[in-house]
């Protein structure tokens, strides 16, 4: 079972789609570095299924049109959120979405510390913005700075108690500071205020799998990870190991239509 002890997804924003879900990810064995958030808007989609390595910050143009919500996806390198996001649709003033711009191209030329500046200015200037908060906890995640990840995280979810993302990375910093309920709190938050964000689902399973020896709760979050997400091998696999070591029967196969 240590092989599994690297499989948490960790997420980021990286294109605004103004509210609208898209597929969820598919998991990375090893622990995806964050990418960082799109918009400063703070309302919450889906994964857009961009997989682990292959994630990108989104245009400016995109990321300014999108400032209505935040998309986020399972990504192997560092990327940024593309605008600014409120806890409501507030509009995003033009100073604050060139800033930001200039904060994710920063990020992407990998200036981190001039990038957490921008950042850090902007969470003191627009305080009803969540996407410094995210992206700086982001940049804290993906340099194990841990404390401060977690409280950025935190103050992201202050003003955006809602936002999936937020809570999906606040579990992962938890987990790794060895805090495995205020994890599990974590969690189950962002899956309460997304039921179908498929990466809490995952995150939460290896959880109860491999820290709390939860076998039952583990196979339950990740059947519904599949049931999100799609097939996938790896999982399904967990699944057949974890189904033994409950007890619990084989699910029936469905016939096909005659």
């Amino acid at each position: 079972m240590n092989s599994k002890s690297n499989r948490f997804v960790s997420l980021g924003v990286i294109a605004l789609l103004a509210g609208c879900h898209s597929a969820p990810v598919k998991p990375s064995r090893a622990p995806a570095p964050a990418a960082p958030a799109s918009t400063p808007e703070s309302k919450p989609v889906t994964s857009n299924g961009v997989p682990a390595g292959g994630a990108s910050p989104a245009s400016t143009a995109a990321g300014a049109a999108a400032a209505q919500g935040s998309a986020a996806t399972a990504s192997g390198t560092t990327a940024a959120a593309n605008a600014p996001a409120a806890a409501d649709s507030t509009p995003i003033p033009p100073r604050a979405a060139q800033q930001y711009s200039q904060a994710l191209q920063m990020m992407k030329s990998n200036r981190l510390t001039d990038a957490e500046l921008e950042f850090k200015q902007l969470a003191v200037a627009y305080p009803q913005f969540a996407g410094p908060q995210l992206n700086l906890g982001l940049l804290y995640l993906n340099a194990s700075r841990l404390p401060e990840a977690e409280a950025a995280f935190k103050a992201a979810l202050h003003t955006s108690p809602a936002n999936p993302i937020a809570g999906d990375e606040l579990g992962i910093v938890e987990r790794k500071l060895g805090k495995f309920t205020e994890a599990e709190a974590a969690y189950l938050a962002a899956i309460a205020a997304e039921p179908n964000y498929a990466p809490a689902h995952f995150n939460l399973g290896v959880l109860y799998d491999l820290y709390l020896v939860e076998p039952q709760k583990a196979l339950e979050q990740f059947e519904r990870y599949i049931e999100i997400a799609g097939e996938n091998k790896q999982v399904s696999g967990w699944v057949i190991e974890l189904r033994k070591r409950v007890g619990a029967p084989a699910p029936v196969a469905k016939k096909e239509p005659t």
